[in-house]
């Protein structure tokens, strides 16, 4: 993502990040389109509407690993879908099958680890959402089976931004509901949002001195703040903020699922504040874009005001404290089973001797080799005190006990 950088540091300092990118983040999904069809996906991903003028309706939601999973509707069968700011929408390639929806686009995708693949782009005739219906909707087929992560968790699809932008939203995480709404009560804290072609919202963030402007709100992501590494280096030479942690190994974070090289710098920042809320305890580390996640945004409840191009938080009444680092992130493949893919190296994790491609046996309570298996890890909490047996470089199985990092 080209980013234009104005500083200024003695007073302020504005990034401005310009976004032609197409962002679907799942632990750090990125996704870019290319169109090669007669319908360009940049025109076709303005078809659809809402089939009502009044909308007052509430649906139930999960959260699950930090991400919102909602009931969707399809030809009287009901899905899950993953609830996306920062994607478009998606259906998955079976659910293409079973209905056999018109492909009206064809396009290549790059995902978040420089890794290609030609998509269709399906028109899907009629959605519910509740009560709610929304017609001739565009979706890219996805593949949900190729990343283990979101395999996992068992989705159907994405409600993606293009969808989003057609009525309001409120999404309270605390009472596990998102409504969506004609017209909305204008309560909170107020936050203009830009917005592109593909219907992405972005909001200006505060960090110290320093403001980023055009910053991707990324319901799709659970993670916290990701910055470039650029602006991260910036701020850290201008000690806005501390970087305390570095973590290395690969990661596995493409929609298209194959493992690329992992480096990025963690650490956690008091000094982030969104208008004149100040957050403590803020995660941020760098990434392939900028962009706020969910583990920040369910802090609040917030509503998305697509009428008037506003965001509405409601201001915590607790203040979140610092969420303890397991300091290390496992993957699973066919030929390595369940492994670690990455160490933060100043973590306790590492200190106690954990390192990247150590086959993992156990992990607290979790038996690889006894019934349980990569979905169970991925539903599983873990606790601040963690137990491991993994097997080392020379095939010897070694218990691990440590806790999370603070």
């Amino acid at each position: 993502m080209p980013t234009n950088n104005s500083c200024n540091y003695g007073g302020s300092c504005t990034i401005r990040i310009h976004s032609k990118s197409l962002t679907l983040l799942l632990a750090g999904i990125l996704i870019l389109l290319f169109s090669a069809c007669s319908v360009k996906w940049t025109e076709a991903i303005r078809y659809g509407s809402v089939a009502q003028h009044e909308i007052k309706e509430t649906v139930d939601i999960d959260i699950q690993k930090r991400l919102i999973i909602l009931p969707v509707t399809l030809n009287g069968k009901e899905y899950r879908f993953l609830f996306d700011t920062g994607a478009p929408f998606c259906i998955s390639g079976e659910l293409q099958e079973e209905n056999n929806f018109k492909i009206i686009s064809k396009g290549k995708i790059v995902d978040s680890d420089k890794n290609k693949k030609q998509v269709d782009w399906a028109q899907v005739d009629s959605v519910f959402v509740g009560d709610v219906l929304f017609l001739n909707q565009t979706a890219f087929v996805g593949d949900f089976e190729a990343n283990p992560i979101m395999k996992c968790l068992e989705i159907d699809g994405i409600i993606g931004s293009n969808f989003i932008r057609h009525c309001n939203w409120m999404i309270d995480q605390e009472n596990n509901t998102l409504s969506l709404l004609s017209s909305i009560n204008e309560n909170g804290i107020v936050i203009p949002f830009n917005t592109d072609h593909q219907y992405n919202i972005f909001i200006d963030v505060n960090f110290g001195r320093a403001r980023v402007k055009n910053i991707l709100v990324d319901y799709g992501s659970n993670g916290s703040v990701a910055l470039s590494n650029e602006i991260f280096t910036t701020f850290t030479n201008k000690n806005i903020i501390d970087a305390e942690f570095s973590e290395r190994g690969i990661k596995q974070s493409g929609i298209i699922g194959e493992s690329v090289e992992l480096k990025r710098k963690l650490t956690f920042s008091d000094s982030v504040r969104i208008d004149n809320l100040e957050l403590k305890n803020v995660l941020i580390q760098t990434g392939e874009t900028v962009s706020v996640g969910n583990q920040l945004l369910s802090r609040f409840q917030l509503t998305i005001d697509w009428n008037n191009k506003n965001l509405y938080l409601t201001k915590p009444e607790k203040e979140a404290t610092r969420i303890g680092l397991a300091g290390f992130r496992l993957g699973s493949s066919t030929d390595k089973g369940i492994y670690v893919q990455s160490v933060i190296e100043e973590s306790n994790a590492y200190k106690s001797g954990i390192r990247p491609n150590m086959k993992v046996i156990k992990i607290d309570s979790l038996d690889f080799e006894n019934g349980n298996d990569f979905c169970d890890y991925v539903e599983y909490d873990l606790k601040d005190e963690i137990y491991m047996q993994l097997i080392d470089s020379e095939g010897k199985k070694l218990d691990y006990y440590f806790n999370k990092t603070f």
